[in-house]
């Protein structure tokens, strides 16, 4: 990228030798504000906004870079379908750019699925936060993220067992559900490639108690059938979308950290799994 002639000529200060020749292992900007494309995997393209970081290492010899080649650097990619080969695309021409060998770029995005309702068949968008991510370290070592956050509820089976146990003594209690969440990040390598749709529908698939945007009465009915039918705790709860992970072949890696937001204790109730592959995820992921 070639700089305007005007402005080659006025001193920069980035140029120059810092004080402290230690090397920087990431530098750059966060909190960007992007347009950009998104292809879904049932048809069409989604016209969305993200937030955008992007960063890169520094040599110890060279004062700072120019924050704004990063974003001209990114500028001609935002009307173009994001994919994992654009993402790579953008982060070699990030180290041709900058004079880097490292080069980092992150999206976070709430991406728009339809969700029907289990009995009425409502159908109304759930947005979904997800995230891409791509890491390029040299010129051939690139990783590929994919992230989502799912909501789903987890009925007590603690508090079900007590209430089976107030029936045998002829009175009444009611077991009590928490609002749960599952954060997922997945891995996949060339050629492999899963959707975001995919990971969304394996992790739901592997929970059955979901929230939706629309309930009717006959809804409510069925969806408190299918929590009594499915009690689980987190540790529950992480291991069903372990298994379903590790059932997708496309996917190398993933770590998954479950939430449960304890509707009668102070605290909250988590659990961090990985699926331990050779210099992949481990729980400092999620520190």
């Amino acid at each position: 990228m070639t700089e305007n002639n005007s402005c080659s000529e006025l001193p920069d200060i980035q140029c120059s030798e810092p004080q402290f020749k230690i090397p920087i292992k990431q530098v750059g900007v966060q909190n960007i504000e992007v347009p950009f494309v998104l292809e879904s995997k049932y048809g069409g393209f989604h016209s969305m906004f993200a937030n955008v970081s992007m960063r890169t290492n520094l040599d110890q010899n060279i004062k700072g870079i120019s924050m704004s080649r990063l974003l001209l650097t990114l500028k001609p990619y935002l009307d173009l379908p994001l994919k994992h080969k654009l993402i790579r695309k953008i982060l070699d021409e990030l180290q041709q750019n900058i004079g880097s060998t490292d080069s980092h770029i992150k999206f976070d995005f709430r991406f728009p699925m339809k969700k029907k309702s289990p009995k009425t068949d409502f159908s109304f968008p759930l947005f979904y936060k997800c995230s891409f991510e791509g890491q390029l370290h040299g010129k051939d070592n690139f990783k590929f993220f994919q992230g989502v956050i799912i909501q789903y509820a987890s009925y007590c089976p603690c508090s079900a067992e007590l209430c089976k146990d107030l029936e045998g003594k002829e009175s009444k209690g009611f077991p009590h559900n928490q609002r749960s969440f599952a954060n997922v990040t997945v891995e996949t390598v060339d050629p492999h490639y899963v959707w975001l749709e995919d990971i969304i529908e394996t992790v739901e698939g592997s929970i059955r108690t979901l929230p939706y945007p629309i309930i009717k009465r006959e809804d409510e009915q069925e969806i408190a059938k299918i929590a009594a039918e499915n009690p689980m705790f987190v540790e529950d709860a992480i291991r069903a979308i372990s298994f379903a992970l590790n059932m997708d072949g496309r996917i190398y890696d993933w770590i998954v950290r479950c939430v449960h937001e304890e509707s009668i204790h102070t605290s909250e109730a988590i659990a961090i799994n990985f699926k331990g592959v050779e210099n992949g995820f481990t729980e400092r992921f999620f520190m």
